[in-house]
């Protein structure tokens, strides 16, 4: 009887264990599992990988409805019978009318399909036109070209991007093509069209995607995507911090050291989000990109992120992560700053730092990954007793 009733309570703790996996659960790793073919796809058509994944998303609710498991269809994509002459899939809605659906042999073809629907039709023209990095653009176009009938499709696609961070794969490939363009950080236009919310909408229904009669005009598709040249994108200014500590003094010559931002005088040590040069390492308490900097794990900071909020995702008290970051006062984080997610190590293989205008210690701390108490330990004197290109030991004996 008691091993009938222990093995009762393991089946009962398994069946909790599987009751938790969430839908949001579930849409990240359909992201991790798909996102490298999407990135692809991205490079060949030039759709951006944002897109197609949000797409995806949120036609076959990451993959677990009808059409995506049963139909490897992942993009809604209907028959569209005069040139569709694969396999079909019928799907019944609630007034018992026959929807046909494309069906394919695995996940890839469609997404393939996805690409060459987009890039082989008139009607989508425009969308090429925009940097690859222009997520809202690309949203809003698809909207108005018709691509769903929902008539809040565009934030719809929006918010899965943001939510789930799926921008940084268009910046990726971005930096494989080498388009410096679209690397730049881009704002979309505000949409042509003013919307309202349906009365009763399902939260995550896959919208058909119903295409419109074809002009007389409409030039005979070819195989080969639409690849327009791209406009010149507006860089967006960067949100200022509290002040942070006393500083090498400046003279009229001086310049910025790269990877810092120069805020009130001072440099913050900040990075590049879409490039950069650490390797990714693993932390189990986030979906965000997480890299190491001298075996020290970090996270780079996002516009509005508060060490509050940080620490309460990370499952930490607010007052280790700022202590980790070396933080005693009231300021927060600025967008694409290093934010350390443990201890600063003791020891590092780099020697000596020279110093630039700006350079504090808590800034060669954080730009080491070294422990600033380390720091200030292996170097006499404040800071500011030091001059531009003296050297400060950072691992020195």
């Amino acid at each position: 009887m008691k091993k009938i009733l222990t093995l009762t309570a393991f089946v009962s703790i398994l069946a909790v264990g599987f009751s938790q996996y969430t839908m949001e659960d579930r849409i990240y790793d359909y992201i991790d599992e798909y996102k490298n073919m999407a990135m692809q796809e991205m490079e060949l058509y030039k759709v951006p990988a944002s897109i197609t994944l949000a797409q995806a998303i949120y036609a076959s609710k990451a993959g677990s409805n009808r059409q995506a498991m049963e139909a490897n269809n992942h993009f809604g994509i209907m028959c569209h019978t005069n040139e569709w002459k694969g396999e079909t899939f019928y799907e019944t809605d609630n007034h018992s009318s026959d929807y046909c659906f494309r069906k394919y042999a695995t996940v890839e073809e469609s997404y393939r399909d996805h690409s060459l629907f987009l890039s082989q039709r008139s009607r989508y023209v425009k969308l090429f036109y925009y940097p690859i990095t222009d997520y809202k653009s690309w949203a809003y176009g698809l909207k108005e070209a018709g691509y769903s009938g929902n008539p809040r499709y565009a934030d719809t696609l929006i918010s899965i991007i943001e939510k789930y961070y799926l921008m940084h794969y268009d910046r990726k490939v971005a930096q494989k093509l080498g388009d410096t363009a679209a690397l730049q950080k881009v704002e979309a236009p505000a949409p042509k069209m003013v919307t309202e919310s349906p009365k009763s909408e399902p939260a995550a229904k896959a919208e058909p995607v119903a295409e419109q009669p074809k002009p007389k005009s409409e030039p005979v598709t070819t195989t080969q995507p639409v690849t327009p040249p791209t406009p010149s994108p507006t860089p967006q200014p960067k949100p200022e911090p509290a002040a942070t500590p006393p500083t090498v003094s400046q003279p009229t010559n001086a310049t910025a050291v790269p990877s810092a931002a120069v805020v009130d005088g001072k440099n913050v040590f900040i990075l590049d989000p879409y490039s950069v040069p650490y390797k990714q390492a693993y932390y189990p308490y986030t979906s965000r990109p997480v890299y190491e900097n001298n075996k020290t794990r970090f996270i780079i900071a996002k516009h509005g992120d508060t060490y509050k909020k940080l620490a309460a995702s990370m499952q930490m008290s607010e007052k280790n992560l700022r202590a980790y970051n070396d933080v005693y006062d009231e300021s927060e984080p600025i967008e694409d700053e290093v934010i350390y997610l443990e201890m600063k190590s003791t020891k590092s293989a780099v020697e000596y730092h020279t110093l630039s205008a700006g350079d504090t210690y808590r800034y060669i701390a954080q730009k080491y990954g070294i422990q600033l108490k380390i720091i200030i330990k292996r170097n006499s004197g404040a800071i500011s007793s030091y001059n531009i290109g003296d050297k400060i030991c950072i691992g020195c004996k």
